[in-house]
């Protein structure tokens, strides 16, 4: 009798705890017969036994099938019962366009025993027949023409945040505007406007091509960022310089524009070499070596001295100024001595 008193109470654990490891699904919906193009609703949930892991679909795509839309995903939620079971749930908004059958597939929702078993479990839910109609038309009935959309008249509730918007995004611009205007113009106690330092073309190519000559960029694998920079020095000196319109041109527009200038066929190839480099670097992506990344500098540097010693010869007020006067001095000495100055170059 003891021994079967015993026996009873160890089948009645097992069941209990048989029970206890049951996973259940169910997917339900509030109606079978839904509406085309109206929203109705599924209701998903999986029970596991506690501590097991429930690894839920995120439901990525936007439809169940080819049938059925899902509209909107409700969020996940955890309770468990009185068992200590894990219940998870989540609502889903469907819709369909399809009218008369129209089968709700299984939805197969996944689990594991735990996190880090490596098994991964799938329990389905039932396919679910619904049966979708449109919506009832009254054909008895006479047609009612279609009404116009009745505009609403705006109201100062509606208009005043967007005014309040506009004067305030104005005020903001108007300050940036005067703080950098009063930031940029010094004023001396007079009420005059007092002019900063003017910065020579050519003294600032010089220190702008040093700088960069320090800042060893292409050294530093920033090759690109290094040629653009050597190529707007030389837009900013060719216009600062010589009233070229560099900064606005493309290399073969500025290399056609300076060649009225006169430059040697030396401080020309230095440019237009140095110029070609460093577009193949920028648009074609050339991978320029060490040695070209620093020719080139060179060469831009040759070209700055050597077209500015140009200019001061020939282009500058000075020379403007001396060879107005050796024209003068010729005039006045056709009758006494001839000054050596080649005639071809000035008489």
């Amino acid at each position: 009798m003891r021994k079967t008193v015993l026996f009873l109470i160890f089948a009645l654990l097992a069941a209990t705890g048989l029970k206890a490891q049951n996973v259940e699904v169910e997917g339900k919906v509030n109606d079978k017969n839904v509406q085309v193009g109206k929203p109705f609703t599924l209701d998903l949930s999986l029970k596991v036994p506690y501590g097991w892991f429930v690894e839920w679909n995120d439901f990525a795509i936007d439809t169940l099938s080819e049938q059925i839309d899902i509209i909107k995903r409700g969020n996940v939620e955890r309770t468990a019962d009185a068992d200590s079971n894990v219940i998870v749930k989540q609502q889903l908004t469907l819709m369909t366009f399809d009218t008369g059958r129209v089968e709700l597939p299984a939805v197969g929702l996944t689990y594991a025993k735990s996190f880090d078993d490596p098994m991964r479990l799938q329990a389905f839910t039932e396919p679910i027949d619904l049966y979708a109609t449109t919506m009832l038309v009254d054909t008895l009935q006479p047609y009612k023409p279609i009404v116009e959309p009745i505009a609403a008249p705006v109201t100062m509730k509606e208009v005043f945040p967007w005014l309040l918007a506009v004067l305030l995004v104005v005020l903001i611009g108007l300050g940036i505007w005067f703080f950098a205007k009063r930031r940029k113009t010094k004023v001396d106690e007079e009420g005059h406007v007092v002019k900063g330092p003017v910065i020579p073309p050519y003294t600032k190519a010089i220190d702008d091509l040093k700088r960069l000559r320090e800042e060893k960029m292409w050294q530093s694998g920033k090759v690109k960022e290094y040629f653009s920079m050597l190529t707007d020095i030389a837009r900013e000196y060719i216009e600062g310089q010589f009233g070229v319109n560099a900064v606005e041109m493309t290399t073969d527009d500025i290399m056609e524009e300076i060649k009225p200038l006169h430059f040697s066929k030396e401080a020309y190839d230095k440019l237009k070499d140095t110029m070609v480099v460093a577009d193949l670097v920028k648009f074609a992506k050339y991978s320029a070596t060490a040695l070209e990344s620093d020719t080139c500098l060179n060469n831009m540097t040759d070209f700055v001295n050597e077209s500015y010693a140009h200019y001061q010869q020939t282009l500058s007020p000075s020379a403007s100024h001396d060879r107005l006067r050796e024209r003068e001095l010729c005039a006045l000495s056709t009758d006494i001595v001839a000054i050596c100055v080649p005639a071809d170059e000035w008489c």
